[in-house]
């Protein structure tokens, strides 16, 4: 009889611990996914981990920092946060209302970042000659200036979807070798799909920029979705939009192609806030009901 009734706390026991580790993680991912109301007028969703995107909600009348740094918010209350790729774990977000100021820590989880060789790039695409780089120089101002558009809608209330069907093979936050050389890390989601794919708009838009024909992204297209928060679609084969179009989640913009720095027909596909890159692959997991 003893054995018997040590053999059965022996299950429990075992049963209890896995229990209680399936807790922990679910606990764990809570804290990264779920929506945080920090109080009576604030109300922050989102991904709160490196590379995350977070909407926050409060008075239209009070004033938002995140970190010291003035965050737009409109009519209704609405802003958005974007967390960069290497954001420090702890941050501050400052609501200064008409009668009182609010203080609240924004806890970051920290991730790790993958390194990704890439070889076979033509020598130039790599390290690029004088003349070339004055073309970069160029082109890279013309996209950062798209990039900060300030467009007062909240067209990502739409919610996104994936623009292209295919297989991830370059992951948000990688560190990337090119033919064997250092450089910057990736800061967007390559998905490969076959030349001529069809491209659609994750979400409702209007379209920024296009452009036919940069060194580093060949074809491209930027769609600007509100806020600051705006999109990148690169290597394109060909683009079906124009500069100042307005258009729905859905809609048809590109084809996929091979265009620029590329080694295959491919999807390069990034969003930012202004210039600062979130994880697509968040944003999609974590978005909020609007």
């Amino acid at each position: 009889m003893m054995e018997v009734l040590k053999q059965f706390q022996k299950k429990n026991n075992n049963f209890l611990k896995v229990f209680f580790l399936f807790l922990l993680i679910f606990f764990c991912t809570l804290q990264i996914s779920l929506a945080k109301i920090f109080s009576d007028f604030l109300e922050i969703n989102g991904s709160f981990a490196q590379g995350g995107l977070l909407f926050g909600k409060t008075n239209s009348k009070n004033k938002v920092f995140f970190n010291n740094k003035k965050i737009f918010v409109n009519d209704s209350g609405d802003f958005v946060l974007a967390i960069g790729r290497d954001e420090k774990l702890e941050n501050l977000i400052l609501i200064e209302g008409p009668k009182k100021k609010e203080t609240h820590k924004i806890k970051i989880s920290k991730r790790k970042y993958k390194i990704q060789r890439i070889d076979g790039l033509p020598k130039n695409k790599v390290t690029p000659s004088k003349e070339e780089l004055k073309r970069i120089k160029k082109e890279s101002k013309k996209i950062s200036i798209s990039k900060n558009i300030f467009l007062n809608e909240t067209f990502y209330k739409s919610g996104f979807i994936w623009p292209v069907k295919g297989i991830i093979t370059g992951k948000y936050g990688n560190q990337r070798i090119l033919n064997g050389q250092p450089r910057r890390p990736h800061y967007g989601l390559d998905i490969a799909a076959s030349l001529g794919t069809k491209v659609f708009s994750p979400s409702d838009a209007e379209v920024s920029l296009t452009m036919e024909d940069t060194f580093f992204n060949g074809k491209m297209i930027i769609l600007n979705h509100g806020l600051g928060l705006n999109s990148i679609y690169s290597h394109l084969k060909t683009i079906h939009v124009n500069e100042g179009e307005k258009i729905k989640k859905g809609d048809l913009i590109a084809e996929v192609g091979s265009t620029g720095r590329s080694t295959g027909p491919h999807l390069d596909w990034r969003i930012n806030v202004f210039n600062v890159a979130i994880d697509p692959e968040l944003l999609l997991l974590d978005q909020p009901e609007f």
